[in-house]
């Protein structure tokens, strides 16, 4: 089953959380055979092309299956042939296509977060520097209006003195032309600040708009791929002389050898076991796929086979 991801208003953390269901075809496959001392042999049959996994590929990790189960005993409990009695398929089915769509809706998705990531910093810049210039020029037209106050202060006292003298006036027109050009200065700066607020409501109008087109994305992400959905990544089958490991679905690599390991489990005859972390538990969502290694339930169900 997998976990809706929920809306929010700026920032967008996506966890796609799933668990998957693996099959076991018909639960205990009791071959009567003792894989331990004679091991079971698969050979690579039928590999969809969409999948875009060679041959060559798919044996790569089929080797590195059997040893991921050879370290549970110290035993080689399946091996590559030619001839080999189990066939193992990629079959690109509908839970596929499901998977390729939702991996492609999630690159979308990603890639409307990392936009909106950049719009959101750009702003925060943007906003910064808007701020920076707003305390300047507040300060400056502080100092501007005390300015004007001292030479107010000091005309009127020179027109209680009895006027200026010709030096006076030649200070007070330069204290005046100085006071004008910082005063043009200032409603020049006044219209700069104007015209980058308008630019920061234009810039957060359009983040909010990104913002919403990714909600709506999250919605449609929700409608198509969450909910009750449960499908089977694989299966293994022994129906009469047939025997098939078939693979349906994955999203990786690491998930591909996951799958390949619990079929192969069914298809030494292990069942399930109840460690979330086993390759043989029933669910997949646990496990440490990078480094995928047997757990001791794994093992002791591996040994009961093998009969020590």
């Amino acid at each position: 089953m997998k976990g809706g991801i929920n809306a929010i208003v700026i920032l967008f953390a996506a966890t796609f959380l799933g668990v998957f269901y693996l099959n076991y075809g018909n639960g205990v496959i009791n071959t009567g055979a003792n894989p331990c001392e004679n091991p079971i042999t698969f050979r690579i049959a039928e590999i969809d092309e969409r999948f875009g996994v060679s041959q060559i590929e798919l044996s790569e990790l089929m080797n590195e299956v059997a040893e991921i189960w050879a370290e549970g005993t110290g035993n080689r409990v399946i091996v590559y042939s030619e001839d080999g009695s189990i066939h193992v398929n990629l079959v690109y089915a509908e839970q596929q296509q499901l998977t390729d769509s939702e991996r492609q809706f999630r690159d979308r998705l990603r890639i409307e977060e990392q936009s909106i990531s950049v719009a959101e910093r750009e702003y925060r810049q943007m906003n910064h520097r808007f701020n920076e210039m707003q305390q300047e020029y507040r300060q400056d037209s502080n100092v501007l209006q005390n300015d004007i106050q001292e030479l107010n202060s000091w005309v009127n006292l020179k027109n209680n003195e009895g006027g200026f003298n010709e030096g006076e006036i030649e200070i007070f027109e330069k204290r005046k032309q100085e006071i004008d050009q910082k005063t043009a200065q200032l409603n020049r700066r006044a219209l700069q600040l104007q015209q980058e607020a308008e630019r920061l409501n234009r810039e957060i109008d359009r983040l909010n708009r990104q913002i919403d087109q990714k909600n709506i994305l999250i919605n449609q992400y929700n409608q198509t791929f969450t909910g009750t959905n449960r499908f089977t990544q694989g299966s293994y089958e022994d129906i009469g002389n047939q025997k098939r490991i078939n693979v349906y679905q994955f999203s990786h690599r690491d998930e591909l050898r996951l799958v390949l390991a619990h079929e192969v489990g069914h298809a030494l005859g292990i069942n399930h076991v109840t460690n979330p972390k086993s390759i043989m538990y029933h669910l997949m969502g646990n496990q440490v796929l990078s480094d995928l290694k047997l757990t001791e339930e794994d093992v002791e169900a591996l040994k009961k086979i093998c009969s020590f």
